[in-house]
């Protein structure tokens, strides 16, 4: 098999003027249509929910009151939203809230510029990998799947894109100068890593093996590179990560030290060592179906060992061997990257696929390889060329033409759905709710609900159930645990409102017959009902 990856092998291609106008309007398109994407109708799509809502009380909190924590009606909470997105992403948002007032226009913009940034630095990587054809094949792939979900995810304030721009960088400054690496290249790399890390927890259960693999398979297979290449690097990434821990340990929360780390360990340990049988099965369903790729993750992965690990030539020559190993390195710091991530997603996470965020984006490069190398490079020219000229071949190279339209179908499809999705989306129920309880509520009044984006959207009281609460309704949701109704009665505080929306409805947080018993309705929007006390 012929393979064109490799961008350190000579380029024998001439472009005629034609070509290269088409490739200049064709990237013209795909940067416009990514800004489209990015920021048309930010406000609206996706709607406001609760994780967005939870983390956005930080920010909102630390310029209002200077405490860097959640805020309910009885205090402060200093755990939960703090450690569920890090300070690389909600200490960029404060900042834009002191400058340019507190909104969520505001807020999502500084997303929207991790957004673009995890794109350059995504096609960055894939060029250094590969060429620029190969690069632009991944990028398209990786923008456009629905497993990885990139605009969705990189229009809220959540942590999965900010992170996946650490790790990227940190990839990008680490492979660039393999054999040239000084100590401040390996130790900034490790800083982005754990940048990356302390941006989304779940990330260090992926980074942390990647790197102790790496080292393995370089003592014991590929030996082509210094120790202290790995050493440094997984050293650095714990020091960064360690260091937030401490800080959170510490100083977040009149708590002892002890009770805050009982604390962040039961959050942490909430979602992320599960070990169900049930969700085991369904985890598996997600990556092996049509939204991973159309089918294509598993044999994309399997290619990716194939190439990755196999052996070169005896009789190569030495200075090219040097080369295509330390691109094969490379590569192999990728795909155990992505396996540590989809192994953890699918043996012990609660089988949501946003775990499995980062490992499906970089298992866009897999793919793209796939499809890059069983279609020549792309080359749609010479396999036409070859149908004609060559009727042997001719089987093969329709083949490889019905790859071609299967490559075309996976992204434009979906391109086609999130734009649609993008330019249609109309006025969240959340700002119309928000409207009328600035309207028609008392600023005095106490709010009951599980909807986090509500005491975001306006500047009322509200009161949320409890933090550890949270991890009662995954168990409850994924593993059949205890309801939280029987853990939780919200009339304990006769509270002047209940507000109900979608998520507090998901879990039953607050049942209808004790809603009806001690309540009646005000008025319903959209996914929200309001309820005033009896």
């Amino acid at each position: 098999m012929t393979t064109h990856y490799n961008s350190t092998a000579p380029s024998t291609m001439s472009y005629t003027r034609a070509d290269l106008a088409f490739k200049a309007i064709a990237g013209s398109i795909g940067i416009g249509l990514v800004l489209l994407l990015a920021l048309w109708n930010l406000t609206h799509f996706p709607a406001p929910w609760y994780d967005e809502g939870s983390h956005l009380h930080v920010p909102k909190t630390f310029v209002r009151h200077g405490v860097y924590a959640d805020l309910s009606s009885e205090g402060y909470r200093y755990y939960g939203p703090t450690i569920g997105v890090g300070p690389t992403v909600l200490l960029p948002i404060a900042g834009v809230f002191k400058v340019f007032g507190i909104g969520l226009l505001q807020a999502r913009l500084v997303i929207v510029i991790y957004l673009l940034a995890t794109i350059a630095a995504f096609f960055s990587l894939a060029r250094l990998l590969g060429n620029t054809k190969f690069a632009s094949l991944a990028t398209a792939i990786f923008v456009s799947s629905p497993s990885v979900a990139l605009f969705e995810y990189g229009r809220q304030v959540l942590g999965e894109v900010p992170g996946l721009m650490f790790i990227l960088l940190g990839l990008l400054l680490w492979f660039s100068s393999w054999h040239k690496l000084s100590w401040w290249r390996l130790v900034l790399a490790g800083v982005l890593l754990g940048l990356g890390v302390v941006t989304k927890y779940q990330y260090l259960l992926a980074i942390v093996p990647t790197l102790m693999l790496s080292w393995g398979l370089n003592l014991a297979y590929f030996r082509a590179v210094p120790h202290r290449v790995f050493l440094v690097l997984a050293i650095t990434v714990i020091v960064v990560f360690g260091l937030w821990q401490l800080f959170t340990l510490i100083y977040l929360g009149p708590s002892t030290v002890t009770e805050n780390f009982a604390a962040l360990r039961e959050f942490n340990a909430g979602a992320a060592a599960v070990f169900s049988r049930d969700l085991m099965v369904r985890a598996l369903r997600e990556i092996v179906s049509w939204r991973a790729f159309m089918f294509t993750l598993l044999p994309a992965l399997g290619y990716g060992a194939y190439f990755t690990f196999r052996h070169l030539p005896d009789d190569a020559d030495v200075s090219a061997i040097g080369d295509a190993m330390t691109r094969h390195q490379q590569w192999s710091v990728i795909f155990l990257l992505v396996t540590s991530n989809l192994v953890w997603y699918v043996v012990a996470s609660v089988s949501w696929i946003r775990y499995a965020f980062i490992g499906l984006s970089l298992a866009s490069l897999f793919v793209a390889r796939l499809f890059y190398d069983l279609t020549n490079g792309l080359n749609i020219r010479a396999l036409w060329n070859g149908i004609r000229a060559c009727p042997g071949t001719r089987l093969r190279r329709w083949g490889q033409l019905a790859l071609l339209g299967i490559l075309v179908v996976m992204v434009i499809f979906p391109l086609g759905r999130i734009t649609l999705n993008v330019m249609r989306t109309p006025l969240p129920d959340s700002f119309i709710m928000a409207d009328y309880v600035n309207a028609n509520v008392s600023h005095d009044a106490l709010i009951e609900t599980w909807e986090p984006e509500m005491g975001f959207l306006t500047d009322h009281r509200y009161h949320y159930p409890p933090q550890l609460l949270l991890i009662r309704a995954v168990r409850q949701i994924w593993q059949g645990g205890v309801p939280v109704s029987e853990l939780y009665d919200f009339t304990a505080l006769s509270p002047d409102y209940v507000l109900v929306g979608e998520f507090s409805r998901w879990v039953n947080v607050y049942p209808h017959e004790r809603l009806q018993a001690n309540y009646e309705p005000v008025t319903s929007i959209g996914r929200y009902e309001l309820f005033k006390r009896r």
